[in-house]
């Protein structure tokens, strides 16, 4: 495990959040002193400082650590299933597929922030925000 790397990551999150080491001290009891040899890759953070780190930096630990998030198992969905979801959308009235789509996009931006990625909302649906792309 590279302590430099992981260091780094959480560096960028907690700067990404506009938090400083002393919101860091106060919200989990990790020093200044601390945080900063973590940050420059000169100690690696015990487990109660990564699951303290991961709540407040709202990331995986699996992200901390290795720069990714676990793939999820039996995630997919069966034709089936994804033929009824769909529609089952159709069926909505718009106000409830902007709703459902709204939602999608705060679960998306959630998601994302654990990987360390991001994608745009304007990449998820059309300019019309009505039809879903893909």
């Amino acid at each position: 495990m590279e302590s430099t790397s992981i260091g780094t990551r959480i560096k960028q999150r907690r700067k990404e959040l506009g938090l400083t080491q002393v919101q860091i001290k106060q919200e989990t009891g990790i020093s200044s002193g601390n945080m900063s040899e973590i940050e420059n890759g000169n100690k690696l953070p015990s487990t109660p400082a990564l699951i303290s780190l991961s709540a407040i930096l709202d990331c995986s630990i699996d992200w901390m650590l290795k720069g990714e998030t676990p793939k999820r198992e039996n995630t997919f969905l069966s034709e089936e299933r994804e033929s009824k979801l769909l529609e089952g959308f159709r069926e909505l009235s718009e106000r409830d597929k902007e709703e459902l789509i709204e939602i999608l996009e705060m679960k998306l931006r959630k998601t994302q922030r654990e990987r360390g990625t991001y994608v745009k909302s304007s990449e998820l649906t059309d300019t019309k925000r009505s039809n879903m792309v893909g």
